[in-house]
């Protein structure tokens, strides 16, 4: 790799970080699959591209050193929610895989015009401003065990215990729903 980068710099190219690298495909990747969520016309595909653009996500995590959060990504959001979605998909069009007289299909080139002034907006803001922030010299300004999985789970069930229940609640009912929506008639 020092080869490369000798090489890179006797040619007055700039010599690239490898995390810079992993950075910038990473963020390709996420931007063809978030084009593909929107551009799909089968929702299973679309879901899929979904579940690439949550690794991504993760990949995010990793190159900022939160290996619970890249986790937790992959587990809940990848996994358990996506399957979810995917059980709603199929449930709620069994059969049709296809869109057929889209409804909005009006809508799309409109909303594809929002999308392009959002983000040249918000390039237009990172371009602008100073967002390099202050480069943090004390070590010891972060508590000890901070992003650990008992730091989260003591936060968790000492602090957040009510939203936590209530959020077991309302996905038991969600279930309960999903059930019910599934069997056509109960016996």
């Amino acid at each position: 790799m020092g080869h490369l980068v000798a090489l890179s710099l006797g040619l007055g190219l700039p010599a690239f970080d490898p995390v810079q690298i992993v950075f910038a495909i990473n963020t390709l990747a996420a931007v063809f699959s978030a084009i593909n969520v929107l551009v799909q016309t089968n929702p299973i595909y679309s879901a899929l591209f979904l579940v690439s653009n949550f690794f991504c996500l993760a990949v995010y995590y990793l190159l900022l050193d939160a290996q619970f959060l890249a986790a937790v990504q992959i587990i809940v959001y990848a996994g358990a929610i996506m399957v979810l979605f995917l059980f709603v998909v199929t449930l709620l069009s069994p059969g049709r895989e296809e869109t057929e007289n889209d409804r909005l299909a009006a809508l799309r080139i409109p909303s594809m015009a929002l999308a392009v002034i959002l983000g040249l907006g918000i390039a237009a803001t990172l371009f602008l401003n100073d967002i390099k922030g202050t480069q943090n010299t004390n070590v010891n300004a972060f508590p000890q065990g901070l992003g650990t999985v008992q730091t989260v789970g003591d936060q968790l069930f000492h602090y957040f215990l009510l939203p936590f229940e209530v959020t077991s609640l309302l996905l038991l009912v969600s279930m309960l729903g999903a059930i019910v929506l599934a069997k056509r008639r109960i016996d």
